[in-house]
């Protein structure tokens, strides 16, 4: 199996690993296998897309070079795989919905050794099944399913947590800085929303509008990752309340506390939570 396990190395090593002309595998691993994105858009990136991907790498741990090229981010709940184009079709399982590596040396004719297995059992299933059987009694059909038998989760909430995670890093990785641009273009600029003139970002002209998207795509690079916070809050039905708690020091916010609540918390116990964590900043900075 080609490694993807060395130590995290510089961001400059990272862009020198990617081939910007060349088209990367993506692959997702959440639990014990590897497979590949759901919608084809997600399913091969070129190596542009690799690389925004990749210099985001630090919000999610870790970004690793292995062998033939092929690069993983790596998250506490996912990990997510670019590999070659050329090296994937050399090093992995032609077989369809099959993502295995064919490293083992057990496949034959570009499959791994468990595809190669299965090939070579439902041939002689096949073979089996054209052999005389006069005679032979027809087989039982399977008790019919009832509404009486256990119900098994198919997923848990850790399954749903980790699903989320590799859904945002699979919309990072195809937010290139362009990307920005193509999104709000022709939204109107805010603060000139109600004007007599309203104007659009792209009315500021192609080197205003790309220096503002550029802003725009450093403020999403800077900001904290606080995906796996709010999907938690999601999991356990607490609502973000809008208020904040900031608490200034030489005129620079020093901390700022978001607070979510469950519904069965009142508004008065609200509004003492409050009161008592502004009182506990206060005396303690």
């Amino acid at each position: 199996m080609p490694t993807t396990t060395f130590a995290p190395v510089a961001a400059a090593d990272l862009r020198a690993a990617i081939d910007f002309d060349s088209e990367y595998v993506v692959q997702i691993r959440a639990h014990d296998s590897w497979t590949r994105p759901g919608t084809v858009e997600h399913q091969v990136l070129h190596g542009i897309d690799v690389w925004h991907a990749i210099r985001r790498a630090p919000r999610y741990a870790a970004a690793r070079i292995g062998e033939h090229g092929i690069l993983t981010l790596e998250s506490t709940t996912a990990r997510m795989r670019f590999i070659p184009e050329q090296a994937y079709n050399d090093l992995f399982c032609s077989a369809e919905d099959c993502e295995n590596s064919t490293a083992d040396g057990k496949g034959w004719e570009g499959r791994c050794g468990n595809c190669t297995a299965r090939a070579c059992a439902g041939a002689s299933a096949g073979e089996d099944e054209t052999a005389d059987t006069s005679g032979s009694a027809a087989r039982p059909a399977a008790p019919p399913a009832t509404d009486s038998a256990p119900l098994i989760a198919p997923y848990s909430a850790a399954d749903l947590r980790s699903a989320a995670t590799v859904h945002q890093m699979l919309l990072l990785a195809l937010d290139a800085e362009s990307g920005v641009g193509e999104g709000i273009r022709d939204h109107t600029i805010p603060h000139t929303d109600g004007a007599d003139t309203p104007r659009t970002w792209q009315s500021l002209g192609d080197e205003r509008a790309s220096t503002a998207y550029r802003a725009i795509r450093e403020l999403l690079d800077d900001a904290p990752d606080l995906a796996p916070w709010a999907i938690a809050m999601a999991d356990e039905h607490l609502v973000p309340d809008p208020e904040t708690i900031t608490r200034q020091k030489d005129g620079t916010a020093a901390v700022r506390l978001h607070l979510a609540f469950a519904d069965h918390v009142t508004a008065d116990q609200r509004a003492a939570t409050h009161t008592a964590l502004r009182r506990v900043l206060h005396t303690t900075l």
